[in-house]
């Protein structure tokens, strides 16, 4: 007969991970090293402290994210992604609650002669909601993201501040 672990040992070991993952994102690398979406690396918390959203540095190309919703001590979202950056345009990820992962694709691609952008837009016009998601740079003060339809009716807004460690 296998035995699992309880609930409180998969509750500390959740608390672990966690607490490591933002550790790790205290000393990530400078963002302007990281390409054009450098500007998302990092770990950010809402000011509540409810919403915490997670970047990594790009690996081959593609960013690894994770992003939780706790009420009191109960997780109520959580959400995986990534963000491919081999092609010309951006290829975003994400799979909410564990469900199927859902593509959204950035419309056009970036120009190479144009400076570096502090915004993104990722779009799926065949997903019921959202259809358009923009992440953009609040600089030292935090990210930002609004999901939307694509023609910016429902507009949701997402706050975050760098996590403190």
């Amino acid at each position: 007969m296998r035995s699992f672990p309880s609930a409180a040992m998969r509750a500390s070991a959740a608390a672990m991970i966690g607490s490591a993952m933002i550790a790790g994102c205290a000393a990530s690398p400078d963002p302007a090293t990281l390409g054009r979406l450098g500007w998302m690396v990092g770990c950010w918390r809402s000011a509540d402290g409810i919403n915490t959203q997670v970047w990594s540095a790009p690996a081959g190309s593609v960013m690894f994210g994770h992003a939780v919703t706790m009420n009191g001590d109960q997780l109520s979202f959580f959400e995986q992604a990534r963000i491919d950056l081999r092609a010309p345009r951006a290829a975003y990820t994400s799979s909410p609650d564990g469900l199927r992962p859902i593509t959204f694709t950035e419309p056009t691609p970036p120009a190479a002669a144009e400076p570096a952008s502090l915004s993104v837009r990722f779009e799926n016009s065949g997903h019921s909601y959202p259809q358009a998601i923009t992440y953009r740079s609040l600089g030292r003060a935090g990210l930002a993201a609004t999901v939307s339809m694509l023609d910016g009716t429902r507009p949701v807004e997402y706050l975050w501040e760098p996590c403190k460690t």
